[in-house]
C-alpha cells in the first residue's frame, strides 16, 4: 500500500503570495515591505526583477544604509532577461535560494503568462508547428496548442507550492469589460470589470493568498477587486489600510505557525525533472539520447538499488513513451 494516513496537524507553510495592480498602484513598494516584514532583521530578501532593472529605484545609493521610511530596502537583485518561460522562473527561484534568500520578490510574474518567450508565446509556437506549415491551419489549431503551455505551467505551480522561501508575486492589471446581453430591450452591454492581473486564470487562487491595488488607492488592498483573503488573512490586510513593514511580520507568523514540514525529498525532485525529460522527449531518437545519457543509466541503477519505488516510476515513464512514439511512427508510415 502507498499510502500513508496520520493524524492531521496543522504545519508551517512556505507562503505564496499575489499583489497585482495597474502601474502606480503601489504593488513593488508594497511587496518590499511585506518582505522586510517576513524577514524580520534576520533574513534576506531577493527581487527577480523582469523589469529591466526597475527594482533597483528601491535600493539604497552605493555607500548608504537601507530606509524603508524613505523608501530603500536592501535586497539582493537578479535581472531576469527573457525568455520567461516558466522553467526560467524556477531556475532564478532557485538561483536566489542558493544565494541565501529566505524571502523572494518576483517582479514581475506576468510575463511567465504574456512576457517575451512565455506561455502565451509557447502556444503561439506550437499552434504554427501544429499547423504543418499552412497558415490555414493556424487558427484551427489555436486550442489544441495551449496543451503544452498549460502543461508547463502546471509543473511550475507543482514547484511553487513545494517551496519552503516564502515567495511574493507582483502581477500586472488592467482594466477588464464583459459584453453581455442586456436585461431589458435587445441588444448588448458593456459591463466592466475592474482591474484583472495579467496571469493565468487560477494562478492567484491557487496561492496562499492574494489582492489586487489600485491606481487611485495605491497600497492599499481592495475587497472589491479580486482577491484571496480567508478570515485570518482580512485581519491582516484591512481594506483601507496601506500595506506596512507590520503586515509582513503577522503574515511571517501566520505561515509559520505550526509544527515543521519535512525536508524537500531531492531525489523525488531529480526523478520528477528525469520524468518530465522523459515526456517531453519529441521522438524516439530524442528518447534514446536520454535513456542512454551515462548520468542518466547512472541515477536509474542508484534509484533500483535504493529507491525502487521511484525506479518503477521512471521506467513506467519510459514504457508510456515509447508506445507512444511507436504509435505516432506507425502512424506516420500509414499516411506515407
Amino acid at each position: 500500500m502507498s499510502f500513508t494516513i496520520r493524524p492531521a496537524v496543522r504545519e508551517k507553510i512556505g507562503l505564496l503570495f499575489g499583489i497585482a495592480g495597474a502601474s502606480g498602484s503601489g504593488k513593488t513598494f508594497s511587496a518590499l515591505k511585506l518582505a522586510k516584514g517576513i524577514a524580520n532583521g534576520t533574513g534576506r530578501i531577493a527581487v527577480i526583477d523582469t523589469e529591466a532593472g526597475r527594482a533597483l529605484h528601491y535600493a539604497p545609493q552605493a555607500g548608504e544604509k537601507a530606509d524603508s521610511a524613505k523608501g530603500t530596502f536592501d535586497f539582493l537583485h537578479l535581472d531576469f532577461q527573457p525568455p520567461f518561460t516558466p522553467e526560467r522562473y524556477i531556475e532564478a527561484i532557485r538561483a536566489c535560494e542558493e544565494a541565501g534568500a529566505t524571502v523572494i520578490v518576483i517582479d514581475s510574474m506576468s510575463h511567465e503568462w504574456a512576457g517575451e518567450g512565455g506561455c502565451s508565446d509557447i502556444q503561439a509556437a506550437e499552434a504554427e508547428r501544429m499547423a504543418q506549415g499552412n497558415p490555414a491551419r493556424v487558427e484551427a489549431m489555436t486550442a489544441p496548442a495551449w496543451k503544452k503551455p498549460k502543461v508547463r505551467h502546471q509543473r511550475m505551480m507543482s514547484r511553487l507550492i513545494q517551496t519552503r522561501t516564502h515567495l511574493i508575486f507582483c502581477l500586472r492589471a488592467q482594466e477588464k469589460v464583459k459584453i453581455v446581453k442586456r436585461q431589458s430591450g435587445p441588444g448588448t452591454e458593456i459591463v466592466p470589470l475592474g482591474f484583472m492581473p495579467i496571469c493565468e486564470k487560477s494562478f492567484m487562487f491557487e496561492l496562499s493568498g492574494s489582492m489586487t491595488l489600485h491606481p487611485d488607492t495605491p497600497g492599499e488592498p481592495r475587497y472589491d477587486l479580486q482577491h484571496k483573503l480567508n478570515d485570518e488573512l482580512r485581519v491582516i490586510f484591512r481594506e483601507g489600510e496601506r500595506i506596512g513593514d507590520d503586515a509582513g511580520k503577522r503574515l511571517r507568523m501566520w505561515a509559520e505557525t505550526g509544527a515543521d514540514r519535512p525536508a524537500v525529498d531531492r531525489v523525488a525532485e531529480g526523478v520528477r525533472e528525469l520524468i518530465e525529460r522523459i515526456q517531453d522527449a519529441d521522438g524516439m531518437e530524442a528518447l534514446e539520447a536520454i535513456t542512454s545519457d551515462p548520468a542518466v543509466v547512472k541515477q536509474i541503477a542508484w534509484l533500483a538499488a535504493n529507491r525502487s519505488e521511484l525506479a518503477t516510476r521512471v521506467n513506467e515513464a519510459v514504457t508510456t513513451a515509447l508506445a507512444l512514439h511507436e504509435r505516432t511512427e506507425a502512424g506516420q508510415e500509414e499516411a506515407a
